[in-house]
């Protein structure tokens, strides 16, 4: 059982999302926010509130009658349009976990009957039926506009929910307020770059082994002679797995092994930057309006601002996905080696000795191809620019595409990972060298190994590269210790 208070953490809502545990809001925090409901409210009486006196967007400066339900309504019906893809359900319950935790810090003024009915939403796991597409990173307004229908009954939850009878007006536009669906996908990737970060580190092992690399590329000294963040982490990963070091083959190495820890690292570094952005983002209120009730003083305010506009989050998203591509290139360059004789003394591609075999050549093809993909998504989202609603608002952070070409940058590089490992574990194996591996890498290539097979004649090797692709998580979890 998590708590949700408001300082929920990546990991811990990974294991939401993924039905590990389960979430729980306790009493003492919808008493605190009975509290600020009734602050907010009185506010609301003396002074104009966005949104909820006032229409929304353009017409920011026409008073509309709080008509309660009625007005609440009509702002969530018309913001709950959406489209494209349905979004998995582990991705829509780590979206609610992030709106729930968001507003268990308090500042919105939702009353609190919506917020228990959904922190019951999550408990259920009675899902809303959302879409990728309808926003741009300045608030998830439609994915949360229609979680807020689906609590209403006017949408189908994926289980039995019991609806909400009424919704205040107060409660409408705060409750949508928030970029909770784009937190949720960027913390999730996180997860997985950490993952993959450890599975890359393994698998690069290996071909060192296979290669007959330099180690100086990985002590202390030519590490921190980088003066990059996280190169010093990644070296002393590659040390660990790679285990007392073979005479090495050359006196210095291609790219492809030499500065493997320098691009990993950018990697690293990026991702840690995306998740500290993340998760001050899971536990903020940014609602506007925005109501400040100061506890020691008693005073109080309702704040018109522009906090919501995910620029942060934007430019930590593209900054990885950047990472991604710089350090793709290096791991298609061990590929290539992998294939090349000159390095593994093999036949090319590592056929199995038939003049004219392919071995591992159309490999090389879907790597190049998921390197392509990866470049591709690294394009930074954040250039992008554009005028909605009639001026009000004349730009956009463009988060959410951001966060969605991330995800295609995650995919195509667990292929890319899968892809060196068919070749590194192909070479360990014909060069006879595993015996030299120890620890955690040597557990590694038994486990791939044997679920890989010794069969090096050309054939299809669709199956070897989707056990491979499956492969990359079990490796990862052998370098946790898991």
């Amino acid at each position: 059982m998590i708590e949700i208070t408001g300082a929920l953490g990546i990991d811990e809502l990974r294991r939401i999302a993924d039905l590990e545990e389960e979430a729980f809001m306790p009493p003492a925090v919808l008493d605190r926010l009975a509290t600020s409901h009734d602050a907010a409210r009185d506010l609301a009486e003396h002074a104009a509130v966005y949104g909820r006196s006032t229409g929304v967007g353009a017409n920011k400066d026409t008073a509309v009658a709080d008509d309660g339900d009625a007005h609440a309504r009509r702002l969530l019906r018309s913001h709950a349009v959406d489209a494209g893809e349905v979004v998995p359900d582990r991705v829509v319950r780590a979206m609610l976990a992030v709106r729930l935790n968001q507003l268990a810090v308090g500042g919105s003024g939702v009353e609190p009957a919506v917020v228990a009915a959904l922190a019951e939403m999550l408990r259920r796991d009675a899902l809303p039926t959302v879409r990728t597409l309808g926003s741009i990173g300045t608030g998830d307004l439609t994915a949360l506009a229609g979680a807020a229908l689906t609590l209403l009954g006017e949408r189908p939850a994926s289980s039995p929910l019991e609806p909400l009878d009424a919704w205040g007006s107060e409660s409408a536009l705060s409750f949508i307020s928030s970029s909770a669906l784009t937190i949720a996908r960027a913390a999730l990737a996180v997860e997985e770059l950490r993952r993959l970060d450890r599975a890359w580190s393994a698998v690069c092992a290996l071909s060192f082994h296979a290669l007959d690399g330099n180690a100086q590329a990985y002590v202390e000294a030519a590490a921190g002679a980088s003066a990059a963040p996280g190169v010093e982490a990644a070296a002393a990963a590659l040390r660990a797995l790679i285990g007392p070091a073979p005479e090495p083959a050359r006196i210095q190495d291609p790219f492809a092994l030499r500065i493997a820890a320098i691009t990993q690292g950018v990697v690293a570094t990026a991702t840690d930057r995306l998740a500290d952005q993340v998760e001050a983002l899971m536990g903020v209120a940014q609602e506007n309006p925005l109501y400040v009730l100061g506890a020691d003083d008693g005073s109080r305010a309702v704040l018109h601002h522009g906090a919501f506009f995910q620029a942060q989050l934007a430019a930590e998203l593209d900054a990885t996905a950047l990472a991604l591509a710089q350090t793709s290139t290096i791991t298609f360059s061990r590929l290539r080696l992998l294939n090349e004789p000159a390095f593994t003394g093999l036949p090319p591609f590592l056929g199995d000795g038939e003049p004219g075999a392919s071995g591992l050549m159309m490999v090389e093809y879907v790597a190049a191809g998921a390197v392509a993909d990866i470049r591709h998504a690294a394009q930074p989202a954040a250039l992008g620019t554009v005028v909605l609603s009639r001026g009000a608002e004349e730009d956009a952070p463009f988060a959410a595409q951001a966060v969605a070409q991330l995800e295609d940058a995650v995919v195509a590089t667990r292929t890319l990972i899968a892809c060196e490992l068919l070749g590194a574990v192909r070479v360990v194996r014909r060069r006879g060298v595993a015996d030299r591996l120890t620890g955690t890498l040597a557990e590694v290539f038994v486990r791939a190994s044997a679920s890989l097979g010794s069969d090096d004649a050309d054939r299809d090797l669709r199956p070897d590269l989707e056990r491979a692709t499956a492969l990359v998580t079990e490796v990862a979890d052998l370098v946790a210790g898991r």
